[in-house]
């Protein structure tokens, strides 16, 4: 019997697709980018449904939170793509300092490149 992930070797010109999944690595990173968005005046506005991380020692517990915001204390949010392209955009429009916000900027495409592109 042929395993059905056999054909995927049978159409070698189809484009993949898939989720993107926050690493250690991506969140790592991400906590410089979240960091310097903070200086210039970004903050995030928790909903039930989003996810966070804070780091514990060499790794990061992930979690979410139901009707508890206290327990975000410290806590870094985790974004959706889409989201962190609309923090990007926010940038350029933002009345801020320009060398901070061209540095958050400039975080932010090298995280889109390494994680998310």
């Amino acid at each position: 019997m042929r395993d059905p992930l056999d054909e995927l070797e049978d159409f070698p010109n189809r484009t993949g697709f898939k989720n993107f999944t926050w690493t250690h690595q991506a969140i790592s990173d991400w906590e410089v980018v979240w960091n310097t968005l903070w200086r210039l005046g970004a903050k995030w506005e928790w909903q039930n449904i989003d996810k966070y991380a804070r780091p514990r020692g060499e790794v990061y517990d992930r979690f979410a939170v139901h009707n508890d915001a206290y327990r975000l204390d410290m806590a870094i949010p985790l974004p959706e793509v889409h989201t962190i392209k609309k923090i990007a955009n926010w940038l350029l429009g933002a009345d801020i300092d320009d060398s901070v916000a061209s540095d958050a900027g400039r975080l932010i495409r090298e995280w889109m490149k390494n994680y998310a592109e």
